[in-house]
């Protein structure tokens, strides 16, 4: 009978969810299993897996987009191309998120109707540095210890205490960033994120993680890879610009996200702090760079930091609209 089981195609597994199961973060096919549970066949085959770690598909990526892909049916969440869809409604339980909503993480092929100009990615498997890494300077690339960015390098499939089933250890760096995503009604394009939210980068890019005040001048700052900008702090300008934007002296009007000033809040009104999500996309960026965006200063994209038309270092706007959005010059 457990023979059996374990050649169960994956698409039958995935239509019986889709009709029995409520899924949550670290329910559903990701957890929580049962004695009895048809969940591991989904996934992994005991003695005939065409990949690592059992796998039922050829990489994890293939496997991951079985249910988060363009023409996936085992999850609303198109993390491929950014989108929240209404193919299960079963699966996820109540959400507040509207069907073909932008994700807030982004996606990792097209983003709002664009292909990407930055991603994380997790599909050619072939990422094995990081800038930042703890341990070297802004600005330094470090070798990642998990081996190959893949989605299991930030994701557990099988469940985790965090937000979004973020690892609780990346690259040897423990990750801690508060579940905010359980309540009855999940939203999956307007996240209210915890205060800790900047964590869940730590594992690779743990330099970037500035909390000190006045950290753009600062020269005990620059001394590991320049100045920097300050995250993990309060703005007041926070309520105008998750939701209308700010447009002063007839600027442009740009929208960002913040997180929540207290970790334990689960108050919209108290989502006044900056993080490295406000500005940055954490899949994929279809912006544009361009003008005096399209290479920084010295117009060659060499320099740390310095966006090219060909890398949109997953801003979520075009150019330097996300500065705009705050400064507003």
């Amino acid at each position: 009978m457990l023979q059996k089981i374990l050649i169960v195609c994956a698409a039958a597994f995935f239509l019986t969810i889709a009709i029995t199961s409520i899924a949550k973060a670290n329910g559903g096919p990701h957890g929580d299993y049962t004695t009895t549970t048809d969940a591991c066949a989904g996934c992994h085959r005991a003695h005939t897996a065409p990949a690592a770690k059992l796998l039922a598909a050829t990489s994890q990526y293939d496997l991951c987009m079985t249910c988060h892909g363009s023409s996936g049916t085992g999850a609303n969440t198109n993390v491929n191309d950014g989108k929240y869809m209404a193919r299960n409604p079963n699966v996820n339980g109540t959400t507040s998120t509207a069907v073909n909503a932008d994700l807030i993480a982004g996606g990792f092929t097209t983003y709002k109707g664009s292909p990407v100009t930055s991603r994380h990615d997790v599909i050619s498997e072939t990422i094995t540095s990081a800038w930042g890494i703890s341990g070297t300077n802004r600005g330094a690339l470090g070798t990642m210890s998990g081996g190959a960015l893949r989605c299991s390098s930030c994701h557990n499939p099988h469940g985790s205490p965090n937000y979004r089933m973020m690892n609780t250890t990346i690259n040897s760096v423990a990750i801690s960033v508060t579940l905010t995503d359980e309540g009855s009604a999940k939203n999956y394009g307007a996240e209210h994120w915890s205060a800790d939210i900047s964590t869940a980068c730590d594992g690779c890019h743990k330099s970037y993680h500035v909390t000190s005040s006045g950290s753009a001048s600062d020269p005990a700052v620059a001394v590991n890879g320049g100045f920097t900008h300050r995250v993990d702090r309060t703005t007041s300008k926070a309520s105008y610009l998750a939701t209308t934007g700010i447009s002063m002296r007839g600027g442009v009007t740009v929208t960002l996200p913040f997180a929540s000033q207290y970790v334990t809040s689960t108050l919209t009104a108290d989502d006044k702090m900056i993080v490295c999500e406000t500005c940055h996309l954490v899949h994929g960026s279809s912006s544009l760079m361009s003008g005096f965006a399209n290479g920084g200063p010295t117009l060659s994209g060499v320099q740390p930091g310095n966006t090219t038309s060909g890398d949109s270092a997953l801003l979520r706007a075009d150019n330097r609209g996300v500065c705009e959005a705050c400064h507003q010059k």
